[in-house]
């Protein structure tokens, strides 16, 4: 190949590289969600709720007879902490990427209403993803969901794996479900009232406070709680355990975001 050839070559190659990351740069928030998710082998489908539709990622049944079902938290609700987002769609991939790394069981990452590309939704309000991001008519959309789901798989055991918001719609959608056998919540809000006035916050009105709800019993909880965690104080998860029961870990070195990645695969098993 002549040396011009070459140089063509690479030009055409420069472009075409250009061409990827300029799209990457438009695609929205859902669309590189699609694609981090593709990227890990999950598909995509859309499910009903109860008046909302989820969107759920999922790897196909296997041999294994366990299903967890990842909640991602509450995503990107206020753009620049002053205006309410038009898709609160997490900007940030870090459930799926937990998820992609767990082998113990089937997975499914479920996403809430109005999230991953749903907010136009005849039913969506930016209160669901506002003040009422807890609600009850949130948390009994995604059980709802939840509940098809295990339905239509039939595994041994279920697990909740949810992690910030996540970790307090896996708490509340147990009011609404009877098929679960375990719920890890992972750096969660479990007292809502309380992180709002901790941060200077408006309080969450429309949503429910998962500390003053009441719990199955027969459930195993573990709650995971970053001891530099500075959005959510490890204090305030640990007196949730105290108070309702259920196995809390304390993880030193671990922010809200940081390092969670590292440490999954030995948190999980």
């Amino acid at each position: 190949m002549s040396g011009a050839a070459r140089y063509q070559r690479r030009q055409v190659y420069l472009f075409l590289c250009i061409q990827v990351l300029l799209l990457a740069a438009c695609a929205n928030p859902a669309q590189r969600m699609d694609a981090k998710a593709f990227e890990f082998g999950f598909t995509k489908h859309v499910v009903e709720g109860l008046n909302f539709h989820h969107v759920i990622y999922a790897t196909p049944p296997s041999k294994f007879k366990a299903l967890h079902i990842y909640l991602d938290g509450d995503g990107s609700p206020w753009l620049h902490g002053r205006y309410i987002a038009r898709d609160p769609t997490p900007r940030n991939p870090l459930v799926l990427e937990l998820a992609s790394l767990d082998s113990q069981a089937d997975i499914i990452y479920l996403g809430r209403p109005c999230y991953l590309g749903l907010f136009r939704e005849p039913m969506c309000d930016e209160t669901l993803w506002t003040s009422a991001r807890y609600s009850e008519l949130v948390a009994r959309s995604m059980a709802a969901a939840a509940q098809k789901l295990i339905k239509a798989r039939e595994p041994t055991s279920v697990s909740l794996i949810g992690y910030s918001g996540g970790g307090s719609l896996a708490m509340l959608m147990l009011a609404y479900m009877t098929d679960v056998d375990e719920v890890i919540t992972v750096a969660a809000n479990l007292d809502t009232d309380r992180w709002a006035e901790y941060h200077g916050y408006l309080p969450l009105q429309d949503s429910l406070n998962p500390m003053l709800s009441r719990y199955p019993r027969h459930i195993r909880y573990r709650h995971f709680a970053g001891e530099d965690d500075e959005n959510i104080p490890a204090q305030h998860i640990r007196e949730f355990a105290a108070q309702h029961g259920g196995e809390f870990v304390l993880l030193p070195g671990i922010g809200h975001r940081c390092c969670w990645r590292e440490r999954w695969l030995n948190l999980i098993k």
